[in-house]
């Protein structure tokens, strides 16, 4: 885990900005079990992001993201296991995928962690009690994808195009069909635990930065 770590925080630099600390003691608790240690570093260091304007991670939040919903932890099960079973049953129907595809915490079910704009799902296959050696896997609208690393390890491999499906995941437009496209930043911040919105405060909402925004004010180079 700190090989790929350290990779992955030299690929993506250090932020200028400090986002609220998670309370990860509360995971056992709130969750049934805790989280992998390069994902809470992760999202220690940089709070939620989107890689390429497109690909998203989530972030735990104390502030619930709709009304009546519970919140911190508790609340980012709620709505990551929410979006990840209405995906999972919609695509099953429509692909006649073989399923139901288990989820968390049936045993070796997917807990997700982050997505991207077409709604693929990036999770963690919960192969046995240790988190630490939970693999990727992601869901595509035909198929599931499984990667034999963790979360670091799977972002380091994208971010440096040894991911075969880089393309769909990060959503990269087909010159030949879409014509030129404007450089995108490889990250951008979201969102903190304190309900923060860093990407926000430097004028990006949603997925998409401006086009050919490039030149991030909050890393430094």
């Amino acid at each position: 885990m700190a090989e790929a770590w350290d990779r992955l925080r030299a690929i993506m630099g250090e932020p200028v900005y400090a986002p609220a600390r998670v309370p990860w003691e509360s995971a056992p608790a709130e969750l049934g079990v805790q989280l992998p240690s390069d994902y809470r570093a992760f999202i220690d260091l940089y709070g939620g992001v989107n890689l390429n304007g497109e690909w998203g991670v989530y972030t735990p939040t104390e502030t619930p993201v709709y009304a009546g919903e519970p919140t911190g932890l508790a609340g980012w099960r709620f709505r990551t296991d929410t979006d990840l079973r209405d995906q999972l049953e919609g695509e099953e129907v429509w692909w006649e995928l073989p399923g139901p595809t288990p989820v968390f915490p049936d045993p070796g079910g997917l807990l997700p962690w982050g997505w991207n704009s077409n709604h693929n799902q990036c999770c963690w296959l919960t192969t046995g009690p240790d988190p630490e050696q939970w693999p990727v896997a992601v869901f595509y609208e035909d198929r599931l994808d499984h990667f034999d690393g963790g979360f670091a390890e799977f972002l380091v491999t994208v971010l440096t195009g040894g991911y075969a499906a880089e393309d769909e995941l990060l959503v990269r437009a087909d010159p030949a069909v879409w014509g030129p496209q404007p450089a995108r930043p490889l990250w951008s911040p979201k969102g903190d635990w304190a309900g923060r919105n860093w990407g926000a405060e430097w004028g990006i909402d949603g997925f998409l930065t401006a086009p050919g925004s490039t030149e991030m004010p909050w890393v430094r180079t």
